[in-house]
């Protein structure tokens, strides 16, 4: 792709977002953030200067909320397009105003020099953290990657999490009960743990 904003080597843009659904009730949105650039610091040693590369970022409300408060305190001069209003319960049509805002935010800051380059933006599309650039994740030499693994193929008594189910039935059980006193703890092990595995 062609990049537009040639003076900065940057276009972002917010095409679209997903939902992602939590447990219950929870849950949140992230917004995509496609990057398009011939900047140095999203390239890898592979590339040439004149090669140009796209990826996708998602990124939380919070986060480009974040974002935004770091380049309007290092940055007063510029004036950004305002960031959509916080709200408690968000609607669909809600979301769909957020991301066009977003757009336009993120299309202003890939027009401006300064904030094109600016390390908040650098660090916030990820050329520090390796979900960018780097999509193998760690940059371990591979030795050691493999001693990592056959680390941990030996370690059989690797403690293991007990599920959050059994957390969230006690906090259920204890709801219930109010404030009455408990049972014991045997009631509950026999209650959660039919066959004795945990008391053996």
């Amino acid at each position: 792709r062609q990049i537009q904003n040639t003076h900065t080597g940057l276009d972002l843009s917010v095409p679209e977002y997903q939902e992602i659904r939590g447990k219950m009730m929870s849950g949140h949105v992230e917004y995509h953030i496609v990057v398009v650039t011939r900047l140095a610091a999203f390239k890898s040693a592979k590339h040439k200067p004149e090669d140009v590369v796209q990826f996708m970022v998602s990124k939380k409300y919070s986060e480009i909320e974040e974002l935004y408060h770091r380049l309007t305190a290092r940055y007063p001069q510029v004036s950004l397009p305002l960031l959509p209003r916080k709200v408690l319960f968000v609607g669909e049509s809600d979301i769909s105003e957020r991301r066009a805002m977003f757009n336009d935010i993120m299309k202003f800051i890939s027009k401006d020099e300064d904030l094109a380059m600016s390390p908040e933006l650098l660090e916030f599309l990820g050329t520090k953290s390796s979900s960018a650039v780097d999509f193998k994740g760690k940059n371990v030499p591979d030795d050691r990657k493999k001693g990592d693994e056959e680390n941990e193929a030996l370690d059989f008594f690797k403690e293991e999490k007990t599920p959050d189910l059994i957390s969230q039935l006690l906090s259920v059980k204890n709801v219930k009960k109010g404030e009455e006193k408990e049972e014991g703890d045997e009631e509950e092990e026999e209650i959660l743990d039919p066959l004795g595995i945990i008391r053996y």
